[in-house]
């Protein structure tokens, strides 16, 4: 009997890890801390998620593997920002000055034509222009040694 409950206990807290580990970001307020780079994720159901240590003027990033339908909402339209979107690219920017604000949250909602590997060709840039430095964060990437990427094949097993 004893060993059968540490049997159990032991199942338990390795199930417990792996969901951990597999936890998906919700939130712009959970990608990393920093106040030189800002981070984009894009979510399975197409929210862009942001974290900026500085107020954003406009923006441009290509979506990898996926079509954009369209694009709209989120704090781009929520601070004025204008959003256009063709093929896979999708961009935003003010013609009256508005910005987003340093901080984190939703930049934009996406409808995709299927499930995306993530974003590309991140540009922003602050409010008179410069750019800013962003990165795509992947939740999953921390598993991989030497900077190397994880990697999805058809059945979304992920190499390095």
């Amino acid at each position: 009997m004893m060993k059968l409950v540490k049997y159990i206990t032991l199942i338990f807290m390795v199930s417990y890890l792996v969901a951990q580990n597999q936890r998906e970001i919700t939130d712009g307020c959970e990608l990393p801390d920093s106040n030189e780079m800002g981070y984009l994720h894009l979510t399975v159901n197409g929210d862009v998620l942001y974290k900026t240590p500085a107020a954003i003027g406009g923006w441009q990033f290509s979506v990898d593997g996926a079509t954009v339908i369209s694009a709209s909402g989120g704090d781009t339209g929520a601070n004025g920002l204008l959003s256009q979107s063709m093929g896979s690219t999708v961009l935003a920017f003010s013609l009256s000055g508005g910005s987003i604000p340093a901080g984190c949250g939703t930049l934009i909602n996406l409808s995709l034509s299927e499930i995306s590997l993530g974003l590309l060709d991140i540009v922003v840039s602050d409010v008179n222009g410069q750019a800013i430095p962003f990165e795509y964060f992947n939740e999953n990437d921390s598993d991989c040694p030497n900077g190397t990427v994880l990697i999805y094949d058809d059945f979304y097993f992920g190499s390095c």
